[in-house]
């Protein structure tokens, strides 16, 4: 009798410790689990054909540092010089750029504080070529983030399609509220990828598409109804206080700008200059307009050669624009050995449903000039818009003071032997993977 209690109780201590010791296991694992969780996204936890990409609103800010993607094992080479740390509008992943697509998936982004998001208006030809699309996904994904308030999309091609297009995009990307300004000129165009994206995302119940220089005047506007308000708050202000205007809170000092993108012709543009109200307001409300074109040193673009109205906006926009004009001529992405920035080719190997309605686009332009994009397309328009919207520390660009003119058919000529009337955009290092990496990074972000 003895005997057996003997051997229960050694059952029972024998249980309790064992139970003891795989807690404390447990809670070790977990524990190890919990701190990789925080520096990298494990594949399990990415489905099939999505990326590892958060939008800003879902994660939760933290003060560790990001992680390091991974290059193979630890060496005792020093980091090559001009290599830059990958970083997405504000997001950091502090690494080198890599066309490692899994490095791309599995990095886990990181916020660090947001500067004033910049008001935005996108003006796009959205018509014959394929980056356009690529800009209109950055300039949703830059608000999703809030680094810019996209407050309008306009066409500068003509026609009901191609205002439907981009609704239809927009609509796939949670955009389909922003109104479209349909082109002032009504420049004939047409897309091998607008039936596409209209049959599959265009939603008729949100879909608002203006005149464009109307829709101009009417961002523009409420942006004066703001500043008529801030000028009262200053009055009371002065008066509560006794104070001067220098005295003023920065918030109620600084006057309320936006930044216009176009990535097409400038016909828009030209028809609010040419409104006495519109040229108004801007001047009092627009901060600098980017402009995609330009042959450097000299040369025919398409987006100012390709119809004589075309040709003679694009004169009257440069003569006769009263804020700063900043241009991202084929310096800005071509670099002096012939290589140039490239994007949208991990868009299309990521979207493995085929349903994303820019890699859906890329692949029926390519379709349609029987070609392959499967190194993506120049990233013209992307990277203009990329440049104007993020701090230039972020964008690792400069501006250069330079004389444009453009002869009535269109041709540009660049000049550093005369006084400066724009501005280009440069980049700080040649390392176009670097800027690729930048540009896809926010592309694929808006992939489901």
């Amino acid at each position: 009798m003895r005997e057996n209690i003997t051997i229960v109780i050694l059952l029972v201590a024998t249980t309790l410790i064992y139970s003891l010791v795989m807690v404390n296991v447990y809670d070790n694992t977990v524990a190890s689990e919990d701190t990789a969780g925080s520096s990298a996204v494990s594949e399990d936890t990415v489905p099939s054909g999505e990326t590892a990409f958060f939008p800003a609103e879902t994660v939760t800010p933290t003060p560790a540092p990001a992680p390091v993607i991974s290059e193979g094992p630890e060496t005792e080479e020093e980091e090559p010089s001009g290599r830059l740390p990958v970083s997405i509008a504000g997001m950091s992943i502090c690494g080198r750029w890599t066309e490692d697509e899994d490095d791309l998936l599995n990095a886990k982004e990181q916020i660090t504080p947001t500067p004033t998001p910049v008001d935005l208006i996108i003006d796009l030809d959205y018509n014959s070529d394929v980056d356009d699309t690529a800009a209109l996904r950055i300039a949703a994904m830059l608000d999703r983030m809030g680094r810019v308030h996209l407050k309008a999309a306009m066409a500068s091609t003509g026609g009901e399609k191609v205002c439907k297009a981009m609704h239809a995009q927009l609509s796939y990307d949670g955009y389909g509220s922003v109104p479209i300004g349909a082109s002032a000129q009504n420049t004939p165009g047409g897309s091998p990828y607008w039936d596409d994206l209209i049959d599959h995302y265009f939603t008729a119940g949100d879909y608002r598409v203006y005149n464009s220089v109307e829709l101009y005047k009417s961002v523009l506007r409420e942006l004066d109804r703001i500043e008529k308000d801030k000028e009262k708050e200053r009055k009371r202000y002065k008066k509560k206080f006794e104070c001067k205007d220098e005295d003023l809170p920065e918030e109620l000092k600084a006057v309320q700008k936006l930044k216009i993108v176009t990535t097409g012709y400038l016909v828009n543009v030209a028809g609010l200059l040419q409104d006495p109200e519109g040229y108004s307001l801007v001047c009092r409300y627009v901060d600098s307009i980017w402009v995609t074109g330009g042959v450097y040193m000299q040369g025919d673009d398409h987006n100012f050669i390709c119809t004589t109205d075309i040709a003679e906006s694009a004169r009257y926009v440069l003569d006769k624009c009263p804020v700063t004009l900043i241009f991202s001529s084929s310096a800005s992405i071509d670099n002096e050995d012939g290589s140039s920035i490239f994007c949208g080719a991990s868009i299309q190997k990521l979207d493995t449903r085929g349903t994303d309605p820019v890699a859906m686009a890329y692949r029926d332009y390519a379709k349609a000039n029987n070609t392959s994009l499967i190194g993506g397309r120049y990233a013209w328009d992307p990277f203009c818009l990329w440049a104007a919207c993020l701090p230039m520390e972020e964008t690792q660009t400069h501006l250069e003071a330079i004389y444009l003119s453009i002869d009535h058919t269109g041709r540009n000529r660049f000049s550093y032997d005369v006084p400066a009337n724009c501005q280009i955009i440069r980049r700080n290092t040649d390392e176009q993977g670097w800027y690729t990496t930048q540009l896809d990074l926010l592309i694929n972000a808006g992939l489901r």
